[in-house]
């Protein structure tokens, strides 16, 4: 009876390993279709508020000193100029006033990827990766400031900025 269930065991994982839709699927020599992984965020989630509260309070610390500084060094000023000179009104010859443009939002430049290889598993899978300048990155990963890498396909990806989306190929 043991040998029939160790076969069908057997069975059942080289079933599931010929559709593998995460890379440790088939990574692993060892790998149990049955074994919950325990998925367990409160460490992560400790570490991120705490570097995230020491960003904060240095960010506020720098601000006021910089603040401070600022403010006092303008009042130094201000106070000596007064005491020194008191500038009488003057008179300014009327120029020619030309109506304000409004400015243009400027095209967010598409970035400059050197594409070193990709690697795709199947549609939407999250162990489709990108390799470029010298990063690995996944679906939703920043490129820069503006560009987020939207979708890795067999012989494109896709990124985005706001409500812009290119599509790249990688030759």
């Amino acid at each position: 009876m043991s040998y029939i269930l160790d076969a069908l065991k057997k069975a059942e994982r080289d079933r599931l390993r010929e559709d593998p839709k995460q890379l440790d699927d088939f990574a692993s020599s060892n790998w149990d279709p049955y074994q919950q992984v325990p998925t367990s965020k409160l460490p992560m989630a400790l570490v991120l508020f705490c570097t995230l509260a020491a960003i904060m309070a240095f960010l506020i610390y720098s601000g006021m000193l910089s603040f401070e500084a600022s403010g006092y060094q303008a009042n130094q000023q201000m106070a000596q100029t007064s005491m020194t000179q008191s500038p009488a009104p003057q008179k300014l010859p009327p120029q020619n006033v030309q109506p304000v443009k409004p400015s243009v939002p400027r095209a967010k430049e598409i970035p400059n990827l050197i594409i070193t290889g990709h690697m795709y598993i199947d549609e939407g899978s999250a162990s489709n990766r990108l390799f470029a300048d010298g990063r690995t990155l996944r679906h939703g990963d920043k490129i820069d400031a503006d560009w987020t890498l939207e979708m890795i396909g067999m012989d494109s990806y896709q990124i985005a900025s706001g409500q812009r989306r290119e599509t790249l190929s990688y030759r």
